[in-house]
């Protein structure tokens, strides 16, 4: 393992899973069948289009952020009011308590004379001050920063954050997965009830990325709310999120269909320059061959070490690289990172 540091501009992981006998993602229920997610996907050489069993990103952003908000407590990472509980709607919660009341003092201490003029002038100033005041949103609370938020201030000005973090669908490979139907009852004293249940197997791509120079940065002022030791702590925290993710991804029916996980392979790749980390979906064969020419063509063109590339043969190596990234990694950060969002 390298002790040599890597200051990680952007992060991507392009991976394939093997899942046994899971319903992690049901669409809901037609009469006494339930129904599993399915996607549409078209590939060169196919005739028509095909139908696949798979996983929204949705649903793994979920798992990724509820790993993530249990890894923050046990590392007394900052968090507000909202993120805490784990509110979904964590950022209007903080603004109607917290948050709201810091920008309060602070518009009070700085102008005291402003409150003489009004309900209607002070409602204006709290929504003017929402955005200035967004500082404060990312130093209270590693969530918000790391997994983004909407908030629609009182005169309907959208104020939003994008997420560092951003999953693909985890999609089947054409072929190589498998959706049954089992018939079960719910019994009970008087009239059991029949119903069908879907479970899938197969082998699964995935892919995700990380803008590792995002974190704790605010674009209306271009420059980082937190220091460099925090942003440190709040990647690290990430990184491990993603591994607990994949380690057991939370979903429907686990109760009696918890996931055979038997195999997951891929590449994670990492960028210490303005350059995007390559990924290529596993839906491509050669994606890890692919991979690793992008890499060495990136570093040709924009200096060697540009993209460093961490690869796996299976979830304890997996866990293995991650550990390898936490040790040497350290978050990108410029005076100029990025512009308004």
């Amino acid at each position: 393992m390298s002790n040599n540091k890597l200051s990680i501009y952007s992060l991507s992981i392009s991976g394939l899973l093997s899942w046994q006998i899971h319903a992690l993602n049901n669409e809901g229920n037609e009469g006494n069948q339930s129904l599993t997610r399915r996607f549409y996907i078209i590939q060169k050489g196919m005739n028509e289009p095909e139908y696949v069993n798979g996983i929204s990103g949705d649903m793994l952003k979920h798992i990724q952020a509820e790993h993530l908000h249990r890894i923050a407590l046990e590392s007394n990472l900052s968090l507000s009011a909202g993120g805490k509980q784990f509110n979904p709607d964590r950022i209007k919660f903080d603004v109607d308590t917290k948050i709201l009341e810091i920008v309060r003092i602070k518009n009070k201490n700085q102008d005291k004379d402003e409150e003489k003029k009004g309900k209607k002038n002070e409602e204006k100033k709290d929504e003017i001050d929402l955005v200035s005041n967004i500082d404060n949103f990312l130093k209270i609370c590693t969530i918000s920063d790391l997994e983004g938020f909407m908030l629609v201030d009182k005169g309907g000005k959208t104020l939003k954050r994008e997420s560092v973090i951003e999953f693909g669908a985890v999609v089947g490979l054409p072929t190589f997965v498998k959706t049954q139907s089992y018939f079960h009852a719910k019994y009970g004293v008087e009239n059991p009830t029949p119903y069908n249940v879907q479970v899938s197997s197969g082998l699964y791509a995935t892919v995700l990325n990380i803008e590792a120079f995002r974190i704790g940065y605010n674009p209306h002022n271009f420059s980082y709310s937190i220091d460099i030791t925090e942003r440190k702590q709040r990647l690290d925290a990430l990184l491990k999120s993603v591994l607990y993710t994949y380690m057991q991804p939370n979903g429907a029916k686990r109760n009696t269909h918890l996931p055979h996980p038997d195999h997951f392979e891929g590449v994670i790749t990492v960028s210490t320059r303005r350059c995007p980390a390559p990924m290529l979906s596993p839906l491509e064969e050669s994606y890890n061959r692919q991979i690793n020419s992008l890499a060495n063509t990136l570093n040709n063109l924009n200096g060697e070490g540009t993209i460093h590339c961490f690869e796996f043969d299976s979830m304890a190596e997996f866990a293995e690289q991650i550990e390898a990234i936490i040790i040497q990694g350290q978050p990108w950060e410029s005076d100029n990172a990025l512009s308004v969002e």
